[in-house]
């Protein structure tokens, strides 16, 4: 299932959708008209969230026992804007350094175990929504990178429990100021301006996606591909980081984890670095789950 959380352009009420090609199924609206139950928003799908998708897959399934024409539900995604995917996350977490081509290419040391970060809840922005470039921020560079949504608080989970956690995955654009971000040992300045970590547009449940460490990723920069990979070439499988981060903390429904980025960010170029400007359009599109876009101002 792919999951968004959006407001109609109209009013200002959060809503969960489900998406469907180029529109989104008012989920709401149909299960009213069946009398049926489902979850109203995001949050409350993460509360109960077995019980929540096995909702929504009884209106799906009952939309089509009764022959009820979806077509009289879809509301186009120009009529919408995208929220968050996640409202209010209790961890925001980020793996450095997890693709080796990227490694060489910053000459740095391979790590032996996932190098583990936290970016802040005011980072988070929703898919099409505009980001501000702070005065403060003067190298800012792109991360394209595949996010891990957890499904079920964990604590020092096996690889099996871990992999039962997930949830599902989504988009996400690990904007970081590098100037601000080596300005000490610690990654956190860089790395949490607002609105700098967009995650989007949907959440697409594990099920939906055969094989997830065999996704291609690319990153376009003003329609330039900068960078194009695939999860295959993780040094950290996704099992791997939510098991080992679980080792360490109780990881929650709606927690998210950044995975890492691959090759080609601007930070990379150390003769003449093009940093990020205003009206730049940063594009991140993943195999199987969509493309989140932002532009800069």
């Amino acid at each position: 299932m792919r999951l968004s959380r959006f407001e109609l352009i109209k009013d200002s009420k959060e809503r969960l959708g489900v998406e469907m090609n180029e529109a989104i199924l008012d989920i709401l609206k149909l299960a009213d008209h069946l009398n049926q139950h489902v979850p109203k928003t995001m949050d409350e799908l993460l509360i109960n969230i077995p019980k929540g998708l096995s909702e929504l897959e009884v209106i799906m399934e009952k939309a089509n026992e009764f022959n009820f024409p979806l077509k009289n539900y879809l509301i186009q995604k120009s009529n919408i804007h995208y929220l968050p995917l996640i409202k209010k996350p209790e961890k925001i977490l980020a793996v450095g350094m997890n693709y080796v081509e990227h490694i060489k290419a910053r000459d740095g040391d391979v790590p032996t175990s996932p190098i583990i970060f936290n970016v802040l809840p005011n980072s988070l922005a929703a898919h099409k929504q505009n980001i501000p470039l702070p005065q403060t921020a003067q190298q800012v560079d792109y991360e394209g990178e595949l996010v891990i949504i957890i499904g079920k608080e964990i604590k020092n989970a096996c690889k099996k429990v871990a992999q039962e956690a997930i949830l599902g995955y989504s988009i996400g654009n690990d904007l970081t100021d590098r100037s601000h971000q080596f300005q000490t040992s610690q990654w956190l300045i860089g790395k949490t301006f607002d609105y700098f970590s967009p995650v989007g547009p949907v959440l697409v449940t594990k099920d939906e996606i055969e094989d997830v460490q065999n996704l291609s990723i690319v990153t376009k920069r003003n329609d330039t591909v900068v960078q194009n990979g695939s999860t295959k070439d993780m040094l950290f499988s996704v099992v791997d980081i939510v098991s080992y981060t679980s080792q360490y903390m109780t990881l929650k429904p709606g927690d998210m984890i950044f995975t890492g980025t691959l090759q080609g960010v601007i930070n990379e170029n150390k003769v003449n670095p093009q940093w990020l400007k205003p009206n730049e359009t940063i594009e991140v599109m993943i195999e199987d789950i969509g493309e989140l876009s932002n532009t800069l101002v």
